[in-house]
């Protein structure tokens, strides 16, 4: 990678921890956890390591999408218990407001279960999350506009294709039987378990791409690391808070380890960011929370490994190039 490119994306990673960082920032002073939407760590990540990527060229759904879902998952959690039930309408209610919207933010899905399974059902929910992917929306517009950079101009990369082809919604669903059995096993295993961060909500969106989108997706490429990926993230994630307490120190080791993570490993699942993040918000945040991830993230390895050997689902072979 040239020495330019390589300034040009430190440069957008410490952007996008800035970002999250100021959002961390305001939610404590605040006293608004929910300020901090976890998901917001991998879109910031993604817009600005990508002023010319799918997420980044869509402003406007970027700020909206996540706010509107998050609209239906305080209606679902108002009027109905957790259950399988509840579950199936935030997921598919939002994938279908998704593809009403035409909006290509997938972890706007998260948005909505996120508030499920927090039991979140305060309209300053989705105000809160409308704040920060507005303010998001806002920042990333501008550094596509008066930013200077060689990627505003160079032809797209390889792997800028492929990240551009996953962030873009489905035109086939083909593999939605196989992403719903997921989901219900998933859902049973909390259940099972008593953990229902089992069925966290970014696994939610890792999943959806990685079925959506099996032949490019690169953790569909090595869903064997996928737990372990997930695993550290949210291990790290529950000991940067349980050393500096919530806030902006705490939210921003998450968030670079993180990315440290996914890029040492050429693992592009940048829906996983939003892992060492949960903590901050959820009530209580101990070593269960790293186990039911392991948990619901191995079962997705193993679900999606049937679903390549059942459907005949082919693995990318060519060389996709290093994610940026």
């Amino acid at each position: 990678m040239r020495t330019s490119e390589s300034r040009r994306i430190l440069s957008a990673v410490l952007i996008s921890l800035c970002f999250m960082g100021g959002i961390a920032g305001a939610a404590s002073a605040a006293g608004i956890a929910l300020l901090l939407f976890p998901e917001s760590a991998a879109l910031s990540y993604d817009v600005f390591v990508r002023p010319r990527g799918t997420w980044a060229r869509a402003p406007w759904m970027l700020a909206l999408s996540p706010a509107v879902t998050a609209v239906l998952g305080v209606l679902v959690t108002r009027y109905l218990p957790y259950s399988a039930i509840s579950m199936a309408i935030c997921i598919v209610g939002a994938i279908v407001m998704l593809k009403l919207m035409r909006s290509p933010i997938a972890p706007a899905i998260s948005a909505c279960v996120l508030a499920l399974s927090l039991g979140e059902k305060s309209w300053l929910y989705p105000l809160a999350i409308l704040l920060g992917t507005g303010t998001l929306a806002v920042l990333s517009s501008a550094y596509r506009r008066f930013v200077d950079t060689e990627a505003a101009h160079a032809a797209p990369s390889t792997a800028d294709r492929v990240n551009d082809e996953i962030e873009s919604l489905p035109r086939q669903f083909r593999w939605a039987p196989f992403y719903v059995v997921f989901l219900g096993a998933a859902y049973l295993l909390s259940i099972a378990t008593g953990m229902r961060m089992v069925f966290f909500p970014p696994l939610v969106v890792l999943a959806f791409e990685m079925f959506a989108h099996a032949d490019v997706c690169p953790w569909a490429q090595r869903p064997v690391l996928l737990p372990a990926l997930c695993t550290l993230a949210a291990a790290v994630g529950v000991a940067a808070l349980a050393t500096f307490g919530p806030g902006v120190t705490s939210t921003v080791l998450a968030m670079l380890f993180g990315i440290v993570m996914l890029r040492a490993t050429r693992v592009h699942a940048i829906p996983a960011l939003a892992i060492g993040l949960l903590p901050q918000i959820m009530p209580r945040a101990d070593w269960h929370f790293p186990l039911a991830v392991g948990m619901g993230s191995t079962l997705l390895t193993v679900s999606f490994l049937l679903f390549q050997k059942t459907s005949g689902a082919r693995r990318q072979v060519a060389a996709v190039g290093t994610p940026t």
